[in-house]
């Protein structure tokens, strides 16, 4: 297989997500942008009725005199949420996408702080938003599944009789139009602002390292920005993408939809991955499939690709076209990676952090290194300064939604301070070791990253979840090991101490505590420390 440098993707260069909507209409016209299914009917809509659908709800929404407000989006993902973040963002507005399963008082505060003048949320979540904007000045409630196609209805019967405010405003690329909400491991939520500037370069550069071929899943949740610039680069790659209805339909899905790519995070990587072998485990095929993995690998090094002849079952599991999965949000082991490349799906690993659009680095479908996320987009700059990774570009927010304090300390002479630690290798590609705030300082002045360690366990099949920290001057680990505990429990101590005989003594974990529980978990389902 080749792993060498290639020329970029050519892609054409778009200001703003409306031109970007433009160019797709043009292009792909009729080609079919989105499906999903409603009352058991698959419903289709071409890059052309998506247009059509936001002007219309974009119009409506304008001549209800929404146009410089602040609107937040609150609902689970559907083709009425992707209508309504378009509409509002390109008509001059600034959408707030939250996650609906934040707490009632914590969306009451960002409802509150970010001066929110409308809510569009889905009927399911309606109940809980009037309880919290009862004491707000919030000028209404728009329901996805009741309002929605009435105002597109309103909207297209206005701009068929010559109402073209919305279709003729000039969006303003580099004013703020997004505000995304961090989730946070230790910290309360800052509200990111993002430009339509910002995401389209991102949209373009991503593009230009990633070449997607065929249709695509989304099942990741709209609200975190690593989903949306998924959705905008398969869309200007002129692909259809099939909204899931939920992670637990997901498996059916692949079935159903059977896409080419998929944009994933590694939890659900690593549970697909496991899900294989549990199942050559239920046939008793473990011992044949670790041969087939032998065989293939051995037949790849002399360029004969005999992935799709020897597994095929593999390959129908996901719907028999899968090809690359682009994952990022966190850190993937390689023998993931490695794994689905032995079978025939390539995974390229990404870097990026909501400040950036939110994607800095990725690897390249031909090009990529292993345990590395990738190579720096093109029209970004990164350097390394004291290991932190420090970021440069039209892709880097402008600051946090009223948090000038904040902001000044993440910027330093125009670079981002992102706040993770990493490195550059001789080829140009990017390994993260941790974060910043969460290294551990011992007495003696050494600095350990815990996700260094951390990752020492997860080699471990039967850790489900690990977090490393400092107490009373010595490093600890604490572990869950899901259903099977009481299996592996006794195996801890050994495992112990193969892993600290490959560390320096500084490193070495002196104990291990066994939780009988998950690790609470931030929205975007990251261990949350301290």
């Amino acid at each position: 297989m080749k792993n060498k440098p290639y020329s970029l993707n050519h892609v054409p260069q778009i200001n703003n997500l409306k031109d970007m909507v433009v160019f797709c209409t043009d292009t792909y016209k009729d080609s079919t942008a989105f499906q999903f299914t409603k009352d058991n009917i698959v419903i289709k809509k071409s890059f052309k009725e998506f247009s059509d659908d936001i002007n219309g709800l974009g119009t409506a929404l304008y001549n209800l005199r929404l146009h410089n407000v602040n609107i937040a989006l609150i609902a689970e993902n559907s083709y009425e949420w992707l209508l309504s973040y378009f509409a509002v963002m390109n008509g001059g507005n600034v959408i707030v996408p939250i996650d609906p399963e934040t707490s009632d008082e914590q969306i009451e505060k960002l409802i509150n702080k970010t001066e929110i003048s409308v809510v569009i949320c889905s009927q399911k979540y309606l109940e809980k938003i009037q309880a919290v904007t009862n004491n707000f000045p919030v000028q209404q409630i728009i329901v996805l599944e009741k309002d929605i196609s009435d105002l597109i209805t309103k909207g297209k019967t206005m701009f068929y009789e010559g109402e073209r405010s919305f279709i003729d405003y000039n969006v303003k690329s580099e004013e703020c139009s997004v505000i995304v909400y961090t989730s946070g491991t230790t910290s309360q939520p800052k509200g990111v602002m993002l430009s339509h500037k910002n995401l389209a370069s991102d949209m373009v550069a991503a593009i230009n390292n990633v070449y997607f071929a065929g249709a695509n899943i989304l099942v990741l949740p709209l609200y975190h920005t690593f989903a949306f610039i998924g959705v905008l680069c398969v869309m200007l790659s002129g692909r259809t993408i099939s909204i899931s209805k939920s992670l637990k339909d997901f498996k059916d899905e692949l079935i159903k939809y059977r896409p080419q790519n998929l944009i994933l995070v590694p939890m659900i990587v690593e549970s697909l991955y496991k899900q294989i072998w549990m199942q050559a485990k239920k046939k008793k095929q473990e011992d044949i499939l670790h041969v087939l993995i032998r065989i293939s690998n051995f037949f790849l090094k002399i360029g004969i690709d005999l992935r799709r002849i020897l597994f095929p079952s593999i390959h129908k599991s996901f719907g028999g076209k899968l090809e690359l999965i682009v994952t990022g949000g966190a850190s993937i082991p390689d023998k993931y990676v490695k794994g689905f490349r032995s079978f025939g799906i390539q995974i390229l690993n990404g870097y990026g952090i909501s400040e950036c659009s939110p994607v800095v680095t990725v690897n390249r479908n031909c090009y990529y290194r292993d345990n590395s996320v990738g190579q720096t987009l093109d029209g970004v700059q990164i350097k390394i300064v004291e290991n932190e990774i420090l970021v440069k570009g039209d892709i880097v927010f402008s600051g946090y939604y009223q948090n000038e304090m904040e902001t000044k300390q993440v910027f330093q002479n125009g670079w981002f301070k992102t706040g993770d630690l990493g490195y550059i290798d001789k080829d140009g590609f990017l390994y993260i070791t941790g974060r910043k705030k969460y290294v551990i300082i011992l007495s003696n002045g050494k600095n350990i990253s815990p996700e260094e360690l951390e990752n020492y366990f997860y080699t471990l099949d039967y850790i489900k979840e690990v977090l490393v920290y400092q107490k009373d001057n010595q490093i600890e680990a604490e572990v869950y090991l899901g259903e099977d505990a009481d299996v592996y429990r006794n195996c801890i101590d050994q495992n112990l101490k193969t892993i600290n005989s490959l560390l320096p003594v500084y490193k070495n974990i002196t104990k291990v505590k066994i939780r009988e529980s998950e690790f609470p978990k931030t929205a975007t389902n990251k261990i949350k420390r301290g």
